[in-house]
């Protein structure tokens, strides 16, 4: 199994600003409303072990089905 890297995204590979991953005590994600629909394109092997880039935890649909 490959490493996790932290700092990135899990559903688009681009860096996540991770506050955690930085050293920081917290995240922007820890105020974050992320919808279930966005949560759920999380693979299970990272779920709880790297955070969602802003843009990916905003939307609705995954990347890939964006026009």
């Amino acid at each position: 199994m490959a490493e996790i890297d932290p700092s990135v995204c899990p559903v688009c590979g681009e860096q996540n600003a991770c506050g955690l991953s930085q050293g920081k005590s917290e995240c922007w994600c820890f105020g974050a409303e992320i919808e279930q629909a966005a949560l759920a394109r999380v693979p299970s092997e990272k779920k709880n072990r790297t955070c969602l880039c802003a843009r990916c935890a905003a939307a609705t649909t995954a990347p890939d089905e964006r026009a």
